[in-house]
């Protein structure tokens, strides 16, 4: 059974490990589901944008502004695949440039500039706004959670004070936590 652990763990982590980039040799940033580079090397690059099949007009307008740059040779877009090979003048101009125009003529650049938030933490924002209208109904509106908490967290660090003094980790961390909850860190 211990070795059957450690092979597992050993699989696991060769799995873990970072995979080596063969198509992006330009090794130009990809935006899931937005603009991700499927291949790139000097002068060309294919890209995968889900919103070319989406907004069929807005694709052909980008590949007429993109082809009347002059830098740009060749601009073939596959609505059906999501799928847009853009040929242009490596020495005239770079390969980030190209694909943040074309981000940018998708109406692309907003999302992929905004903070990704992964499901978890979405789902633990939804848990605490219910949360939050919960205490906000119970005590009629005089009390919302982070308060709440921050009380809570005040009381147990006096009480910890007066019990064992000013111990470290104990009555400073909850009052540090307090604190940060209260908004004294800059955090919401």
């Amino acid at each position: 059974m211990n070795g059957f652990l450690w092979a597992a763990l050993a699989a696991g982590a060769a799995a873990a490990l970072p995979k080596k980039q063969t198509r992006n040799r330009m090794k130009l940033p990809s935006f899931r589901g937005l603009a991700e580079v499927r291949a790139s090397l000097p002068g060309r690059m294919r890209l995968y944008m889900p919103a070319v099949s989406d907004a069929r007009a807005q694709a052909e307008q980008m590949k007429t502004q993109l082809e009347s740059t002059g830098v740009i040779r060749r601009v073939d877009i596959e609505p059906r695949t999501g799928s847009v090979l853009i040929l242009y003048d490596e020495a005239a101009v770079q390969a980030p440039v190209v694909m943040g125009a074309a981000m940018k003529l998708m109406g692309l650049d907003e999302k992929a500039s905004a903070v990704p938030a992964g499901k978890l933490r979405e789902g633990l924002r939804t848990l605490m706004s219910a949360i939050n209208a919960g205490v906000l109904d119970a005590t009629g509106g005089l009390v919302d959670a982070k308060t709440l908490a921050a009380g809570i967290l005040t009381v147990a660090a006096l009480r910890s004070r007066a019990k064992i003094g000013w111990a470290m980790p104990g009555a400073l961390t909850l009052l540090w936590w307090a604190s940060g909850l209260l908004g004294a860190h800059g955090y919401e």
